[in-house]
């Protein structure tokens, strides 16, 4: 097997998940990320009492719109959920969303929606305990700040109130040690949701849930979203993919929270090098990202919800918070951080 694939099996299993002898693991997989699968299942082999291990396409067809029963009996006696599957449309609500509450209130949930070779060989390479150091020192630099400011060569230019009496900061380090505890990995990334934002964002990087499959990097196709009051102005979305338009504005009126951001977010990985058009890894590339819907009121504290999440990346930005410049086109000020090499 590729000595790339089997390091990053050894960093999700052994570095992220910590997992030890005496715990359980759940794995839940599809045909289409069965290699990957398979790689993490070796390596909690080695290391579990016990290890459960699910292929989804024999419970039904996908997209699954229900939790397995038997998937569901594995994961209420389970220390380590690993969820290493290919997303598909609908499923998050009803399918993802049962499953993360479930997995962390019985342990802890390893996240990996469309994870891939690509991935397993680049962010799943990094070293998690620095990029664990550099996410904590953004996320305290962000929880004590009111505002921040983005802006971008393609025309990003956001303006953003936080606030100090309900937004929490979620540092997703890529160590996930404890019961309750889960991410996405590849990690690296901070995240809250907004008291405001204002402006006008321009994906010219991934667009999240199933648009990131379908349409890739979007760097020659950016879509310009106007936001006002945390809301994007569908009608006035603009991209020169009419479809994308299109199914973005119908994935935006799904609820009456679809288009309202529910996530402001900081990518912290420097250890990626160039986007790869998946969300999955592509959100944690130095940068910023929004997302509206879902604003995962369990861990940032807002007081509201919404059955649709999608992300939004924006490559190239300038970030502030309040008046500290901490990202320059892309890139964090390495003195002003003291970032490590």
């Amino acid at each position: 097997m590729d000595e790339l694939l089997l390091n990053a099996g050894s960093n999700i299993v052994e570095v992220c998940s910590r997992l030890m002898p005496n715990e359980i693991a759940t794995i839940i997989t599809d045909k289409e990320t069965l290699e990957i699968g398979e790689v993490i299942k070796k390596f909690a082999e080695d290391i579990a009492k016990e290890v459960n291990f699910h292929i989804l396409e024999d419970y039904e067809e996908r997209p699954l719109l229900y939790l397995p029963k038997e998937i569901k009996k594995d994961i209420k006696n389970t220390n380590v959920t690993y969820f290493a599957v290919n997303s598909k449309s609908g499923e998050i609500h009803k399918f993802r969303g049962p499953l993360i509450l479930l997995a962390i209130r019985h342990g802890r949930e390893i996240h990996m929606p469309n994870i891939d070779a690509t991935i397993m060989k680049s962010g799943m390479q990094a070293d998690y305990y620095k990029v664990a150091s550099l996410t904590f020192l953004i996320t305290g630099i962000a929880s004590k700040s009111k505002t921040a400011r983005v802006t971008s060569p393609e025309g990003t230019d956001l303006k953003v109130n936080f606030s100090k009496k309900t937004a929490r900061w979620v540092p997703d380090t890529g160590l996930l040690w404890y019961k309750g505890m889960w991410g996405n990995l590849p990690g690296g990334e901070t995240f809250t949701c907004p008291e405001n934002i204002e402006g006008t964002m321009v994906v010219n990087g991934t667009l999240g849930d199933f648009f990131c499959e379908k349409y890739g990097d979007l760097s020659k196709t950016p879509i310009n979203i106007p936001i006002k009051k945390s809301r994007a102005i569908i009608d006035e979305i603009d991209c020169k993919n009419d479809k994308l338009v299109e199914e973005l504005r119908q994935y935006l009126n799904q609820d009456e929270n679809s288009n309202r951001v529910g996530e402001f977010a900081c990518g912290t990985n420097i250890y990626l090098k160039k986007f790869i058009g998946n969300l999955l890894q592509d959100e944690k590339f130095p940068g910023v990202h929004v997302a509206f819907g879902n604003p995962f009121p369990e861990h940032t504290g807002a007081n509201w919800s919404s059955t649709s999440h999608v992300d939004g990346i924006m490559k190239d930005v300038s970030l502030w918070f309040d008046e500290i410049l901490v990202m320059e086109d892309g890139k964090f000020k390495e003195e002003e951080l003291l970032i490590f090499d």
